[in-house]
């Protein structure tokens, strides 16, 4: 048995980058950068007004008020043709690039406009209300790395640059199943041995999040025989197989004997982690298998510690992990465990602090109670009582 440390060092250590690809800007949302953004023009790329109002020299403004000739205005998208001189002032318009001459500009708010005269009633300095050029970022300069995820603001920053195509990782293939005679699928009402098949939807729904290219494949009965084949099925083609139950010690528990009978080599079957002690990582050529336990809530536990890494690992991604933030208890915690705990846990911000509720649940199989959680305490190994209002570390799910 390892620590959690340790299995992910071995899973993140194990599992390789997959190839890239280009892809249209469109379909970027939520992928890996493979290449480094390059800003091709400086940004802003001419100096800016950021206010509507008048575009003046501010020796002429220095002291207020101060009486201007208007010689024209320059609209966002335009350029004014010709230069200011003294005494003049061109209207302008926030986005609009600064005229020659000026040095300043003072919002519409502070002026009273008279005909082809503007009085201007506060003072103005060198600079005011400008955004200079290349004050935002400079041609040549990296805007963002490899390994960066592509979300709105990521889009809207390749669009400003001219990438109408990018280069990402490779999204991973990953199948999805469930082990276990007594599960029956969602549409059956199950009787009193039998309980319905979450897990797959759960996996299914974090591996996708996590930029997966996801086939659920249903359930698999509590068989050698069904278990060995459906490992080889769902191996073929795909880089992660992700498997719930049969990873414990019983009669029935037959993902890791399947496993080894089809030559996968197992890296570890067990880790000081609650809850989910019983996880099993193992590889067959160039696919991955993560056994998980059956558990709903230890199936998502493992799940976000150890195999949503090893995806985001796989597609290039620099921090592979969950974020994991400092946050004050709202009430006490026990915990008598000897292994690292993950609890379920609720944020919120109190009087400006960031805080973190241990949630109420009935164990690893309290999937309702895990449904309102927004992160994990982490407990470690040798702690076991945290007082209320102190700092703990949590992940964010």
């Amino acid at each position: 048995m390892i620590t959690v440390d340790q299995a992910l060092s071995v899973v993140l250590d194990r599992v390789e980058g997959l190839s890239s690809e280009t892809v249209a800007l469109e379909y970027a949302h939520r992928r890996v950068l493979a290449e480094d953004v390059i800003a091709d023009i400086d940004l802003p790329p001419f100096d800016r007004a950021r206010m509507d109002g008048y575009a003046v020299r501010s020796v002429d403004v220095a002291v207020a008020p101060a009486r201007l000739r208007v010689i024209g205005e320059v609209p966002a998208g335009a350029r004014f043709d010709g230069e200011i001189h003294s005494g003049e002032a061109v209207k302008i318009f926030t986005g609009a690039p600064i005229p020659d001459g000026a040095d300043a500009v003072q919002k519409v708010e502070v002026t009273q406009a008279d005909g082809d005269t503007v009085e201007i009633t506060e003072p103005v300095s060198q600079g005011q209300f400008i955004t200079p050029r290349a004050s935002e970022i400079a041609a040549g300069e990296i805007v963002a790395r490899a390994g960066h995820e592509v979300g709105a603001a990521e889009e809207a920053v390749l669009a400003s640059f001219g990438y109408s195509s990018v280069r990402v990782g490779r999204r991973p293939r990953v199948a999805v199943l469930s082990t276990g005679s007594e599960l029956v699928e969602v549409s059956t009402r199950p009787s009193a041995a039998q309980i319905r098949n979450s897990n797959t939807y759960t996996l299914a729904a974090y591996a996708a999040q996590a930029g997966a290219v996801v086939d659920r494949l249903g359930i698999v009965k509590d068989t050698p025989e069904a278990t060995r084949d459906a490992l080889t099925r769902a191996s073929d083609n795909c880089d992660i197989v992700i498997t719930s139950g049969g990873v414990s010690m019983g009669d029935y528990d037959l993902v890791k004997a399947a496993l080894l009978e089809i030559g996968a080599e197992i890296y570890f079957d067990k880790v000081i982690i609650r809850p989910g002690k019983p996880i099993v990582f193992a590889r067959l050529g160039s696919t991955f298998f993560f056994g998980l336990p059956g558990n709903p809530v230890s199936t998502s536990v493992t799940f976000n510690v150890f195999v949503r890494p090893a995806i985001r690992s796989m597609q290039g991604a620099a921090s592979p992990t969950l974020p994991i933030v400092n946050a004050h208890l709202s009430r006490p915690v026990k915990d008598k465990s000897s292994r690292r705990s993950f609890l379920p846990a609720r944020f919120y911000v109190d009087a400006g602090r960031a805080m973190v509720e241990p949630l109420k649940w009935g164990g690893s199989s309290d999937l309702v109670a895990f449904m309102r959680a927004s992160g994990l305490i982490i407990v470690p190994e040798d702690v076991h009582d945290i007082d209320e209002g102190q700092l703990v570390d949590a992940m964010l799910l």
